[in-house]
């Protein structure tokens, strides 16, 4: 990995940590709304994928030892093995998901951005819900009004404002990674 290629995963790591903290709780769930579904989404569909893996790698690297990157400034362990953890694990799933798909599927446009992300957000709802439902002990459908039914709305327009900026962006950048 290239001196260009550390910086902009640092970058991610950065963005990611500034979306966590654009956060609000909601009072019926552990989890809050945050930014970072838009960022997780974004960084797969515009960057190579090592470059966007490694970003989510050291965003929960550093929250897994203790800096308070999460959201709310949360940092621990504990944080990815409570009621978050399984969202914070979809967001590694969902941005190799995402890359890979990306890369079979090269030529951007709208459509194959918003299906590639929808992908992406059901690999983040399963892995976080499930992750909720096994932390709180509560079953199933508990789990899903708490941690899927509420950020729905929001996270479909995040998705698609996420595929939309990656159209604008990889007309740009795209050709600088070749």
């Amino acid at each position: 990995m290239n001196t260009r290629d550390m910086t902009l995963s640092a970058l991610i790591a950065a963005i990611i940590f500034i979306s966590a903290q654009l956060s609000f709780p909601l009072p019926f769930s552990p989890v809050p709304i945050t930014l970072q579904v838009f960022a997780v989404l974004l960084f797969p569909l515009i960057l190579p994928l090592h470059i966007a893996l490694t970003g989510i790698a050291v965003y929960l690297f550093l929250g897994a030892v203790g800096i308070p990157v999460f959201a709310q400034f949360g940092g621990g362990i504990g944080v990815l093995l409570g009621p978050k953890g399984g969202y914070l694990l979809g967001f590694l799933l969902s941005t190799i998901a995402c890359g890979l798909l990306s890369r079979q599927w090269p030529k951007a446009g709208l459509i194959r951005n918003i299906l590639i992300g929808a992908v992406g957000l059901t690999i983040i709802y399963t892995t976080g819900v499930l992750g909720l439902a096994k932390a709180l002990s509560v079953p199933l459908d508990k789990a899903l009004t708490m941690g899927l039914y509420p950020f729905l709305p929001g996270d479909l327009v995040k998705l698609t404002a996420a595929s939309v900026v990656a159209l604008s962006v990889d007309k740009r950048i795209n050709h600088q990674f070749v």
